[in-house]
């Protein structure tokens, strides 16, 4: 956005920091404190600090011994936007519609940059060794609904999302870097889904599709996930089929989400 733009909006510089921190302590999985806050930000330290209390006091952010973490209050605004969301409300109910879903964890999910962010999780009793929640965010070239959705878009689009530093990997199966992501995208395209093959945890085997609307562009992305000794070719097929079944219907159903 250019400084003209940004005159024209009235944006607030105080409000952006305090949006920053935020989302970057969301995407970190420790606390952190005020002076490694600023040093990944460039922002000063005593705006840091001012701007971490205020957050403190409103219940957004939670003090600790090793720094700030995530506080309770954003719940409450994230509740508030998916009982309001359309597309939240027709997954779960195509997901209790459909009776082989109701023994695997199937999640629903959007991307936010180079990330998915869970709209909505169905967990299985069954024990992956990872638990899907409404807020948490992945990296999407990791994911079954991210390589999905990434691919989905053009490529422009995609690159930009894409462009910054690769995401350390989470296991030895990760996608290593962004050739080897875009030399994926054939596949998932000619089969109508994508697959996490034990890249964000060994032994979980993900099948995700894209939701698509009217202009074939990525409203978001619908996963079934199941552990690798259940992950046979002919389950993986079947189950791959039904996701993306699943997918477009849930793109029909709610096409301006």
């Amino acid at each position: 956005m250019s400084d003209t733009e940004r005159s024209e909006k009235r944006l607030v510089p105080a409000v952006e920091r305090a949006v920053a921190i935020m989302d970057l302590l969301a995407d970190t999985p420790r606390p952190m404190g005020v002076s490694d806050i600023a040093r990944d930000l460039g922002l000063p330290k005593s705006s840091v600090y001012g701007i971490c209390e205020t957050l403190t006091d409103l219940g957004l952010l939670r003090p600790g011994p090793s720094g700030y973490g995530p506080g309770p209050r954003p719940l409450r605004w994230s509740s508030a936007y998916l009982s309001r969301t359309s597309l939240v409300q027709e997954f779960r109910i195509l997901v209790a519609q459909d009776a082989v879903l109701s023994g695997y964890t199937v999640t629903l999910s959007a991307l936010d940059g180079a990330n998915v962010v869970y709209l909505a999780c169905q967990n299985a009793d069954k024990p992956l060794g990872f638990t899907f929640q409404a807020g948490q965010h992945l990296p999407a070239v990791f994911t079954a609904t991210g390589k999905a959705m990434l691919a989905a878009l053009p490529e422009e689009d995609r690159r930009a999302r894409l462009a910054g530093p690769w995401h350390p990997p989470f296991t030895r199966n990760s996608v290593a870097d962004a050739a080897a992501f875009e030399a994926q995208l054939p596949r998932w395209r000619a089969l109508g889904y994508a697959i996490d093959n034990g890249e964000i945890r060994e032994g979980m085997i993900c099948l995700g599709a894209a939701v698509l609307n009217a202009a074939q562009k990525p409203l978001a992305g619908i996963a079934i996930s199941l552990t690798s000794a259940e992950a046979r070719p002919e389950v993986q097929e079947t189950l791959g089929q039904l996701i993306a079944n699943i997918a477009g219907r849930l793109g029909r159903a709610a096409p301006e989400a």
